[in-house]
């Protein structure tokens, strides 16, 4: 906070957990305080990980910012490959997807049979470009399996492209639920768990069940003397998410530097 004001600081670039920790800082200045320590900031990119829509919203209304912008990419892909452009506007291209995709750069989404899904329908994205990596370092098998021989490079991400050209993250393809025989996306749990006016980050993953195959775990980091318990967060769901959705969990407090960290496990 001390640099941004210091260094009258126009563009401010993280990740995420950088950006969650930005307006935890600025929440606790006054109103005064933040148009003075922000004034000069621009914009704010978001890169590295998926960012919530909440999240956003918060950097928007804590930070007075007229404008976000999100990119998307991977090392592999050196590195970025879709970002927003300097003259977005609207809330949906700035909160639902991480921008357009850049010149010289193709992109399609395949289903588990490699076919192209039509457009707005989830499945792997592939990139190819001058922009995609020769192969990994005395790794050939992996190369093998990353990039095919038309040099279509596999991202291993739950991707949604839009007709227009713009892209949303849906998750992570080994990072999937399936309890039951239903598809979980941890990212669709985890943005709406962050909508609770008490919650700060919210990460969502499976754990092993023998009854369910998996069941849903996720770790939840709350504002600064939030105090919520299952039975509140259960509350907060039930209507709003799918019932098969909902962790059916116990809850273990740990305290991590000060914060709060609810953990919930399966029963």
């Amino acid at each position: 906070m001390a640099i941004l004001d210091k260094e009258k600081v126009s563009v401010i670039y993280g990740t995420p957990t950088m950006h969650a920790d930005v307006v935890y800082r600025a929440s606790q200045l006054s109103e005064e305080e933040r148009r003075t320590k922000f004034a000069t900031v621009d914009y704010v990119i978001s890169g590295g990980a998926s960012i919530s829509k909440q999240l956003m919203k918060q950097l928007h209304e804590t930070l007075g910012l007229k404008k976000s912008i999100c990119a998307y990419g991977m090392t592999e892909t050196s590195p970025a490959t879709f970002m927003a452009q300097l003259n977005e506007t609207g809330e949906k291209k700035c909160y639902d997807t991480v921008g357009y995709i850049m010149d010289h750069t193709e992109a399609k989404v395949v289903d588990q049979n490699g076919r192209v899904v039509p457009f707005g329908t989830a499945g792997e994205l592939l990139i190819r470009g001058y922009c995609n990596m020769l192969g990994y370092w005395e790794d050939e098998q992996k190369t093998k399996d990353t990039i095919g021989p038309d040099r279509w490079l596999r991202t291993g991400d739950q991707f949604i492209l839009t007709s227009d050209g713009y892209g949303q993250v849906v998750g992570r393809m080994k990072d999937l639920i399936i309890r039951g025989g239903e598809n979980i996306y941890p990212l669709e749990i985890e943005e709406f768990i962050q909508t609770h006016s008490d919650v700060l980050e919210a990460y969502a993953y499976g754990i092993a069940d023998e009854r369910m195959g998996e069941e849903v775990g996720i770790s939840i980091k709350l504002k600064e003397n939030a105090k919520l318990n299952v039975d509140d967060i259960k509350a907060f769901c039930k209507g709003k998410i799918a019932h098969f959705k909902i962790p059916a969990v116990k809850v273990e407090s740990l305290d991590m530097a000060g914060d709060h960290i609810f953990v919930w496990y399966p029963w």
